[in-house]
């Protein structure tokens, strides 16, 4: 082991791991690197998903990020551990769960069975993807992007698919150098007015002046999937698929950012993988969420805030399984809440990112059920450095405020019909447990009606109700932040939550820690 006390590794970052004093070595400590400490970062914050990116120690091992990682950070040394093989994606995987509860000193927050997954990251050269056996590949051409230029295009390419495609899996890859890369389809534009195929549309040209025409398609386009991550995969939740119209084919999106003296050359390949219709429960859809109005003084930070209500978006509940941001080089950190216009103070932190270039993915599976009542804030922190007031705008020098996503309604295809609701009542463990100090509970009705959910201290004493209604059946969650019925926070310790309903009661023990 490289962190004991007298190696060298110990004595250069001040770190011992070893069992007896790993967890006080870790835990909210300020780092010896000078440059991450005044940076904010801890080697392990305690703070939920807000701590995910603001841990050295996660910095340090999440290998799949190394772009991002000696690109804006070189001063933070090597990705760990240095000389041996980095972590496996399981190993990965199972330490950002933990920080994502909270880091605990003791309970369940990951399962063990993520540990099997001993895949291990390699850093691959620009390479094609492979083309599905079941899917379809579509490439961007080689495109040269001149010196101090932004170079951001489209590329319409029609596909060869006579019905609606279901896809359950998209990857990408692209050359160094890219900003984003995202699909967009045109449904419901008449053939006439689809751009022309395979050339590429500027949306500025070499001079700088602007092509109104395809500012001016823009508005017809329909996202169907992006990314700002160089190397991209992302697989659906078993049974869910998102159905294209491959009639109005692909178009392509590309943004290069070239501050070199040298030109560069940009490229893509992206792969869409098709799933069977009879394996598909539910029908994904896009979500996409912007506010443009934004006024960014010069010289000083400015905090934006922007609510999107379920029930106007969308227009009944809604399951989101996976979240991602999108602005530009002003922006240091951009949140997403959960809110509820029932509960003006329910306010739940579901995604974070404080990196503008490679804003992290989030999957939620289960995925995280909205009610029509619910909603979501877009929280996003701008420094503007600059002389100049900056506003929403196009180029990397403007503004954007994004959401991206995808979601299932309860609109199934027929082969799901008989499996919409529950079998039985259950109410499940609650995630994370421990938990510090927001944590989440669920729980099914096989049919319809008085439901009573409330948590009490173990000498018996009631803390509070979270709900106390009729509701309909389904899947259920509702989420507790640690407080009472008075809305002020619990003391840490052992608590009980108990479900009731007219022929169902249930209890479980949940841990809240400080």
């Amino acid at each position: 082991m490289c962190h004991v006390g007298g190696s060298p590794f110990a004595e250069q970052s001040g770190l011992i791991l070893t069992d007896d004093v790993a967890y006080e070595e870790l835990i909210d400590v300020t780092p010896n690197n000078i440059h991450a400490a005044e940076d904010g970062l801890k080697l392990v914050g305690t703070d939920g998903i807000g701590s995910l990116y603001n841990s050295f120690l996660w910095e340090k091992i999440n290998a799949p990020n190394y772009e991002h990682f000696y690109e804006d950070h070189p001063e933070y040394g090597s990705v760990m551990p240095l000389g041996l093989d980095f972590l496996t994606n399981g190993e990965l995987e199972f330490i950002r769960q933990w920080i994502i509860a909270g880091a605990p000193e003791e309970g369940v927050v990951a399962s063990e069975s993520l540990l099997l997954d001993e895949t291990v990251f390699s850093p691959p050269a620009f390479e094609p993807l492979e083309i599905p056996e079941n899917g379809i590949q579509i490439h961007l051409p080689p495109f040269d992007v001149p010196p101090q230029f932004e170079r951001e295009l489209f590329y319409y390419v029609e596909i060869d698919t006579p019905s609606y495609v279901y896809v359950n899996r998209i990857a990408s890859t692209m050359r160094p150098g890219s900003h984003h890369f995202i699909v967009y389809t045109y449904d419901g534009v008449p053939q006439n007015n689809l751009p022309s195929k395979e050339v590429f549309r500027d949306i500025r040209n070499f001079d700088g002046t602007v092509n109104p025409g395809v500012l001016f398609q823009m508005q017809f386009q329909k996202f169907i999937s992006g990314t700002q991550t160089r190397l991209f995969d992302y697989t659906f939740p078993e049974g869910v698929a998102l159905k294209i119209d491959p009639s109005f084919g692909f178009d392509l999106n590309s943004h290069y950012a070239n501050y070199s003296n040298d030109t560069i050359v940009g490229e893509v390949y992206n792969n869409f993988y098709f799933s069977d219709e009879a394996d598909i429960n539910h029908v994904a859809e896009i979500l996409q969420l912007s506010n443009n109005d934004i006024y960014l003084p010069p010289n000083q930070e400015t905090t934006i805030s922007s609510k999107f209500w379920i029930n106007q978006e969308i227009g009944e509940p809604a399951n989101i399984f996976q979240l991602f941001s999108h602005a530009h080089k002003l922006n240091t950190n951009f949140k997403v809440f959960r809110i509820n216009q029932n509960e003006p103070d329910s306010r739940e932190l579901i995604y974070i990112s404080y990196d503008w270039e490679h804003p992290p993915v989030m999957k939620f599976d289960p995925p995280l059920f909205f009610n029509e009542n619910e909603g979501i804030e877009m929280e996003a922190t701008y420094f503007n450095d600059t002389d100049e007031t900056v506003e929403f705008g196009l180029l990397s020098v403007d503004e954007m405020m994004i959401v991206f996503g995808l979601y299932f309604t309860g609109e199934q295809l027929n082969n799901d019909v008989q499996n919409t609701l529950p079998q039985l009542p259950l109410l499940h463990s609650n995630f994370p447990n421990p938990f510090n100090p927001n944590t989440l509970l669920r729980y099914d009705l096989p049919q319809s009606g008085m439901v009573n959910i409330t948590i009490h201290d173990m000498r018996g004493r009631k803390i509070k109700t979270l709900v106390n209604s009729e509701q309909s059946a389904g899947y259920k969650t509702i989420q507790w932040n640690g407080t009472n019925d008075n809305n002020r926070s619990v003391s840490a310790g052992l608590y009980l939550y108990t479900i009731q309903t007219r022929e169902f009661t249930q209890t479980k023990k949940m841990v809240l820690l400080k």
